[in-house]
Order: structure tokens, then C-alpha cells, then sequence
């Protein structure tokens, strides 16, 4: 009795491969070039090198992780809604700590003073870059607030004046000060009009006699 052929089974499907759909108008080749620039899809091919494909005993393919991606990042991009974004920073920051206590710990049993200062080195930059991705969160939640200042336009008041520059105040009040220090001193204000008298080491100056002029 001759034995039943197994019906073929059907070739294993390419978990790896991505699903591309053509838009109206549009051939197969645009279509694949429109999808490999499209930085979701590239994120998609990165993701699923790191995790391997496999999550839970499921294969996940470019598909699914470029779909996932897509519905994660739609409410970010079109509502404004920065939750995930927020979360994302907060993940990043624990792990950054991780990272720290981890690195301290093996510095903590290092045997050498080169692997003290290796592990400890890392560990203070995993700790600066948690600091900073807290920072930016923070921004993110409380952005800083910009003050405009409005600046009035006062040219029409202005006006040039290429004389002399008259006395300042301080100059007039100095002089003030002058006189009035005079006049208490003195008891009497200056008289710039009246002619000073000879002194007395002036003794031997006589007044000048009347000059003899030509008759003509």
C-alpha cells in the first residue's frame, strides 16, 4: 500500500520583511525609496536589531514594529501631546542612574587603581547624563517664560545740536558754590568793574606825564 504524500508545506514567511503598500500614482521603485528615507521605518530596522526580533517567544517583523512606532508617534507629531516624549525622558533617566549605581558598585570592588578610576569615570558620566535628560525634562514640562520688551520710538523727539555743548549742572551749581563761598568770606559780592589800586610792591612806578606831540 503505497503511503499518502504529505501535502507541501508553505515556505516560511520573512518576519524581517516590511509590507509596502504603493500609493495612487505612484510605482513600486517610489514607493520603497519613499519608505527607506522615512526616519520611522529607520527606527523600526534599528529596534528591531536591538531586540532581536523576538519578544516573549513572538517574531515581530518591520511591519509590526513600523506600525507600532507610527501609532506612538502620531500624537506628538499631530496633537501636540507630549506624554510619550515625557515618558521616554524619565526612562532614559532611570536608566542613566542604573547605569551610575552599577558602575559604582564595581568600583567599589575593583582590585586596581585603574579600574577604580575606569569604573568610577563611568559612573559620574552616567550621572551627568541622567542630570541633563531631568533638565530637559523639566523644561519640557515648565517651559521658560520670554519677555518682549516694547520699545518706544521717541526719534521725532530728539534733536541735534552741533554748538557747543551748554554747562552742565553740576558745572552751574560748582560756580554757585564759588560765589557764595566768596561772599562769605569777603562779606561783600565781586566787583569785576571797579580798577584794582597799586600794591605796594608797585612803589616805584609813577604816573606817566603827558607826552609831547608834533605840532603839525
Amino acid at each position: 500500500m503505497a503511503a499518502k504524500k504529505k501535502p507541501a508545506s508553505a515556505p516560511p514567511t520573512k518576519r524581517n520583511s516590511a509590507t509596502i503598500e504603493a500609493r495612487e500614482g505612484e510605482t513600486v521603485s517610489k514607493a520603497k525609496a519613499r519608505i527607506v528615507v522615512n526616519p520611522t521605518f529607520n527606527a523600526a530596522i534599528v529596534e528591531r536589531k536591538i531586540i532581536g526580533g523576538i519578544v516573549s517567544g513572538i517574531n515581530l517583523s518591520l511591519t509590526d514594529i513600523h506600525t507600532a512606532l507610527i501609532e506612538k508617534f502620531r500624537p506628538v507629531v499631530r496633537e501636540n501631546d507630549m506624554s510619550s516624549v515625557e515618558a521616554m525622558l524619565l526612562a532614559q533617566a532611570h536608566t542613566c542612574d542604573l547605569i551610575f549605581n552599577d558602575y559604582a558598585l564595581k568600583a567599589m570592588v575593583s582590585d586596581t587603581m585603574p579600574k577604580l578610576e575606569a569604573y568610577m569615570r563611568m559612573a559620574l558620566k552616567a550621572q551627568q547624563q541622567s542630570a541633563s535628560t531631568l533638565r530637559v525634562l523639566g523644561e519640557l514640562k515648565s517651559p521658560k517664560q520670554i519677555a518682549f520688551i516694547k520699545q518706544a520710538n521717541v526719534a521725532h523727539q530728539q534733536q541735534v545740536n552741533n554748538c557747543t555743548a551748554p554747562p552742565t549742572r553740576a558745572h552751574e551749581e560748582s560756580s554757585n558754590q564759588s560765589n557764595e563761598l566768596l561772599e562769605h568770606q569777603h562779606g561783600e559780592r565781586l566787583d569785576t568793574g571797579t580798577a584794582g589800586q597799586a600794591g605796594r610792591g608797585n612803589q616805584t612806578l609813577e604816573t606817566v606825564g603827558t607826552i609831547d606831540r608834533a605840532k603839525d
